[in-house]
């Protein structure tokens, strides 16, 4: 197992400031606080999502089903706001669910003896299914958007959106959980070798459900805050995200194949997926595009990682 030290994500690091460097020579508008801001606030859901991530690969398996399941949080919660629910009840309910749904993924896995990735895939269906259901298909509205619920976590605070403070928050949270722990240290242990972390003591079916369940907790953190800012749930606002935030994680130097990750790392990879669509905006090009340069970033990742592992020591 390679262990993460918080030198490797200099990196990724150098790559954004290489990438903002461009950007802030080529566009008039990229260096503007309004844009800074907003790049920030759209990079922070992702980049939530994308701590459960590095946890979820580093273990050896992947979830396909976050975009999905964000969406599902999300309008379920909006559904509970128009039939008059406090949002003391909605927070902890919306995170329960997302939560629960995390453990559902991980239980059909250990259970069938199927990889995430194929449990994922099919949920995914299913979140998306009923989340459509929940919300009829349209976005969900008809109630009081003005309460503390969407004035304060909806809003901006020292000049920074509450759910990029969350992204923060969070992120401090899985650092130490994965780096300092014996939780992260043994999940690092079964995506290094699932064997081998069997025979060592470590109940590897256990820690895979409680990394799936974790995983739904934190998307349940990033349905609450994607709530509050669009003040109304919209079922389109969670399906491709799941690429998203795979990309972030892989770009931040979680590997693939397992056994170690970053964190830190996850997150500024998430300002790089959304620092690239941005641009591609202000320089004029396609939309399409931003799509495209996501997967050859991927590709790109994985390939340097790759031959970095490949070189003679």
């Amino acid at each position: 197992m390679r262990a993460i030290t918080g030198f490797e994500g200099f990196g990724v690091i150098a790559a954004m400031l290489g990438l903002c460097l461009f950007l802030t020579l080529t566009t008039d508008t990229f260096m503007t606080q309004n844009n800074l801001v907003s790049v920030l606030r759209q990079s922070s859901y992702i980049g939530i999502m994308a701590v459960g991530m590095v946890f979820v690969i580093s273990m050896g398996d992947i979830d396909l089903s976050v975009g999905a399941l964000l969406m599902f949080t999300s309008v379920t919660m909006s559904v509970m706001f128009r039939e008059g629910y406090h949002p003391v009840l909605i927070i902890p309910a919306g995170i329960l669910l997302a939560t629960a749904c995390g453990l559902v993924n991980g239980i059909l896995a250990v259970a069938l003896r199927i990889p995430t990735i194929i449990i994922t895939l099919g949920t995914l269906s299913i979140y998306r299914g009923l989340g459509l259901f929940v919300s009829g298909g349209s976005p969900v509205s008809g109630y009081d958007q003005t309460g503390w619920f969407f004035s304060v976590l909806g809003a901006r605070f020292l000049g920074i959106w509450m759910s990029v403070w969350a992204m923060f928050g969070v992120a401090i949270f899985g650092w130490f959980l994965f780096n300092h722990t014996a939780f992260g240290r043994r999940v690092q242990a079964i995506g290094s070798n699932r064997q081998a972390a069997h025979y060592a003591g470590i109940r590897v079916n256990r820690y895979r459900i409680m990394v799936m369940g974790l995983m739904g907790f934190i998307v349940g953190i990033a349905a609450v805050m994607l709530l509050a800012f669009q003040r109304g749930g919209n079922p389109a606002s969670g399906p491709g995200q799941e690429l998203y935030v795979i990309a972030a994680t892989i770009i931040g130097g979680t590997a693939l194949t397992g056994g170690s990750g970053s964190v830190i790392g996850a997150v500024v990879g998430a300002i790089i997926v959304w620092l690239i669509q941005n641009g591609l905006v202000l320089l004029g090009i396609d939309t399409a595009w931003a799509t495209v340069s996501t997967g050859s970033v991927i590709i790109l990742a994985v390939a340097l990682d790759y031959l970095i592992k490949r070189r003679p020591s």
